[in-house]
């Protein structure tokens, strides 16, 4: 079942100058995830926290990491909506029912919990991530407890 949307994701060529322009706009400082805790090489995702709902920057410095091949084929733009669901398998196996096919057999285990993303062509060109977040996960504070930044 989903809870909430949790997350809406975009992406950008220029990594710096969106993460000064949203702050200038939003009249906040981003968490800075750690390269470590992100899926790719090269990938920088800067998440502002925004009551119960980050906003994230995403970006690479590498010409051939994923975020690079988005760029090139979309451009800058809303990449990606994040649900937080209660059970990712049982979401899963429902929307599997509906026609929704996902990128893993399986949920994938990150730094809050498990998540798996749907592939666009089964959502009429939406990428969207299903996340089963941990007990302890709270949008507000948790990006600050899971990765050390102030």
């Amino acid at each position: 079942m989903i809870t909430r949307l949790c997350e809406v994701c975009i992406t950008v060529k220029d990594f710096d100058a969106a993460v000064k322009k949203y702050s200038d706009v939003l009249g906040m400082k981003p968490i800075f995830m750690k390269a470590e805790d992100l899926p790719f090489p090269g990938v920088k995702v800067a998440i502002f926290p925004i009551r119960d709902i980050a906003l994230s920057l995403i970006g690479s410095d590498q010409e051939d990491s994923p975020v690079a091949e988005f760029l090139k084929t979309k451009g800058e733009g809303i990449s990606l909506i994040n649900f937080e669901v209660t059970d990712i398998k049982e979401t899963m196996t429902d929307l599997v029912k509906k026609g929704v096919t996902f990128i893993s057999d399986e949920p994938i285990p990150y730094i809050a919990g498990m998540q798996n993303y749907s592939l666009p062509e089964s959502m009429h060109g939406a990428q969207i991530c299903w996340s089963q977040h941990s007990p302890d996960w709270d949008v507000t504070e948790s990006p600050r407890k899971l990765w050390g930044t102030p």
